[in-house]
């Protein structure tokens, strides 16, 4: 039952790996922003959502939405005001709200595209989003902080998003890390399901299984034992011992005490009775007969 809970909660990562994999490829998808007055390029990269980039690229003013309602720099909200014209790009803060909480407010605002800036000095990032986002038809991009700045110096500017190719050496780090992943993980299986099968076996292993004899003095060999190697008393007459797989007797009493609160090995050779399936035992019992 155990196993059966632990193989579905596999499954199910090992789908959720599979899912993520079409969004994992997107974040090597770079772009490209060119201000047409200047050509001067800013570098940023696709949000995992909405629509991709058309390969001619998409041409738009570029407005910083501050621009347009002072107190709405993040974009987290539709707008109240038009925008100056209706091919427009959105240029927002990061921050406030989500990613495609933003990209939904500016396409009900009437944007062509959103470009989000980043509110802190770090490299690009891929934007992602939970749930439905069927609803978004417009692409969105993500720049540095130190471009934003100098685009929201721009003012309202003509600029073109353009779709630079896919990075084939990333997509293969990518495609490397979750076959990694699932190696790893089919290895993590069966190394589990190994120390559950041996302690399995030790449980279901009781002294009762392993065979037993009746104790006379006058048909011991010369070679067995006198004494119970655990107690270190004398065998007596009709003294009930049981007789491990690897030949070793001692009292019943003490060396089911022994197996069942102790130890699952010999006490004096250290052989572990776990590892002996139920056949080995068995024969072991025959022999004793």
């Amino acid at each position: 039952m155990h196993l059966h809970y632990y193989y579905y909660g596999i499954s199910y990562k090992i789908q959720q790996i599979i899912q993520f994999l079409p969004n994992a490829c997107n974040f090597v998808v770079e772009a490209t922003i060119v201000v047409a007055t200047n050509n001067v390029t800013y570098q940023d990269r696709i949000a995992a959502f909405g629509p991709r980039l058309a390969d001619e690229g998409l041409l738009g003013y570029l407005v910083s939405v501050e621009m347009i309602e002072a107190n709405n720099q993040k974009g987290c909200s539709k707008l109240k005001r038009k925008a100056p014209t209706n091919q427009w790009i959105a240029l927002v803060e990061r921050g406030q709200c989500t990613f495609i909480e933003k990209v939904r407010s500016m396409q009900a605002s009437g944007a062509i595209a959103v470009v989000v800036g980043d509110n802190k000095k770090n490299g690009l990032i891929t934007m992602y989003a939970t749930g439905d986002t069927s609803d978004v038809i417009i692409p969105s991009v993500f720049i540095a902080q130190t471009d934003l700045k100098s685009l929201i110096a721009e003012k309202p500017v003509e600029a073109q998003l353009v779709k630079d190719n896919l990075s084939q050496w990333s997509l293969l780090n990518v495609i490397i890390i979750v076959i990694l992943s699932l190696t790893v993980m089919m290895i993590f299986i069966y190394v589990l399901w190994r120390i559950r099968q041996r302690q399995r076996r030790k449980q279901n292993i009781t002294p009762r299984r392993i065979a037993t004899k009746i104790f006379f003095e006058s048909k011991r060999q010369e070679e067995e034992p006198q004494e119970c190697a655990i107690c270190l008393e004398d065998y007596a007459d009709e003294d009930e011992l049981r007789i491990l797989p690897c030949k070793h007797e001692f009292h019943i009493v003490c060396v089911d005490s022994w197996l069942t609160t102790k130890e699952k090995f010999c006490p004096i050779c250290k052989r572990d009775i776990s590892n002996l399936d139920e056949p080995a035992i068995l024969l072991s019992s025959q022999g004793a007969l």
